[in-house]
């Protein structure tokens, strides 16, 4: 699943990417009972408008769930897009959807969405 997150929600802070971060841990501290969180810079290349962030919550019971937090930065906010593993190692995954994302500013027709998608396949 993907979001959006606008600007406004976020206070107009000018980092955008790591102000949505700060709210999700915000979130997720108010209704679990401990929230860990990794900034994995390494999983982002050279890339300066993607920001993804490990977090772990774990209940009462000390269960954990753990998922990856991509933000994407728009110009009017943040495209957010949360990836739970299924097994341990997912970075592999993360890293290929960060290098895969493009941002476009306008609709696509759907003949320029096959080149667009062609192009970062062969890309890989």
């Amino acid at each position: 699943m993907v979001s959006f997150v606008d600007q406004k929600e976020l206070q107009n802070d000018k980092d955008v990417l790591s102000a949505h971060a700060q709210w999700e841990i915000d979130y997720w501290h108010q209704r679990a009972s401990r929230v860990e969180s990794n900034n994995r810079a390494d999983l982002i290349g050279t890339r300066k408008d993607v920001k993804v962030t490990e977090i772990r919550v774990y209940n009462d019971k000390g269960a954990q769930l753990s998922s990856c937090l991509i933000g994407l930065a728009a110009k009017d906010g943040v495209f957010a897009l949360s990836v739970s593993p299924a097994k341990k190692d997912i970075d592999p995954l993360v890293k290929e959807l960060v290098s895969s994302f493009k941002l476009v500013p306008r609709t696509l027709d759907a003949e320029e969405t096959k080149r667009l998608s062609s192009e970062a396949k062969a890309q890989r």
